[in-house]
């Protein structure tokens, strides 16, 4: 486990919208500053995914103070700003349960609807939204953003070349929408650390990560691909999960698993690319690692 540090960093400032690679990131109360801060929600404020409109991977962001720009060529850019924002209650992925949050404004919410072709709009959470995963799934004792449940999903850069010998089409990380890529030097060993020190930060590794249809999706061009699919089904996926109960044990079984979701902290603290990864406890993994 020695010599291992962090390859890559990446926050997605708008939950299915394309991601920002940067050389360092503060850690605030919810994971990462800037991730996951707003989602595109339907008319009944429910979370609006790449699961089911792959055209938001085609959405590019960026960052400016607090505010978020978004860009699509021949569509031109909007701005979301939480600053004076009006309250609104919205629906997160998982859970289903309101979070108070902001509008995103009526120009972005016009801008987003003739992309994509529906009534939709944007929503951002605040400090002040207090935001958990359901109790059932609450593994990670902090308040998150519009992620699905984990404030921090992080992955092994040689799991992913692994899994790229494997399969029949090409495919990069970008596909898993990783926060923390790790450069380690053997695939799967991931799966196995629980306690780590990463430069200033503190990472707890609680579950592995199930993959849904997002990681087929080209995160560049928005076209669907068979791809890592089929290589997860044949050598990383999840028959039973014995080991868990209730909903997680749902979660796993009948999925390919790649990554590990993670809390992270303290908040102010800062994670750099290029920083040391120390695993200081470990756990057993749910499936056993493929020969």
């Amino acid at each position: 486990m020695n010599q291992m540090q962090v390859g890559a960093i990446h926050i997605y400032p708008v939950k299915s919208c394309q991601g920002i690679s940067v050389d360092s990131s503060t850690v605030v109360d919810t994971g990462l500053e800037h991730d996951r801060i707003w989602q595109v929600v339907n008319a009944n404020g429910e979370s609006v995914t790449q699961r089911a409109n792959p055209a938001l991977a085609t959405i590019t962001t960026a960052i400016d103070g607090n505010d978020v720009t978004l860009f699509v060529p021949q569509h031109g850019s909007i701005t979301l700003s939480s600053e004076g924002a009006a309250a609104v209650t919205v629906l997160p992925l998982v859970g289903k349960r309101p979070v108070n949050g902001v509008d995103g404004g009526d120009s972005a919410a016009e801008w987003i609807s003739d992309f994509l072709g529906d009534e939709l709009r944007f929503a951002g959470i605040t400090p002040e939204s207090k935001h958990r995963p359901p109790s059932s799934l609450d593994a990670y004792e902090q308040t998150i953003t519009f992620v699905d449940l984990a404030p921090v999903l992080l992955t092994n850069s040689a799991s992913l070349a692994w899994l790229q010998a494997k399969a029949k089409e090409p495919f990069g990380m970008d596909r898993f929408r990783a926060n923390v890529v790790i450069d380690a030097p053997e695939p799967w060993v991931e799966d196995t650390w629980h306690e780590m020190s990463i430069g200033e930060t503190e990472v707890t590794a609680e579950m592995p990560w199930p993959r849904c249809a997002i990681p087929q999706i080209d995160q560049i061009t928005g076209e669907r691909n068979r791809e890592p699919a089929v290589a997860l089904r044949a050598h990383r996926w999840c028959s039973e999960a014995p080991t868990l109960e209730g909903n997680w044990k749902a979660l796993m079984e009948g999925n390919g698993l790649f990554g590990m979701s993670c809390r992270i902290g303290p908040p102010g603290s800062t994670i750099k690319v290029g920083d040391q990864v120390e695993v200081r406890s470990f756990q057993d993994p749910i499936i056993q690692p493929p020969t």
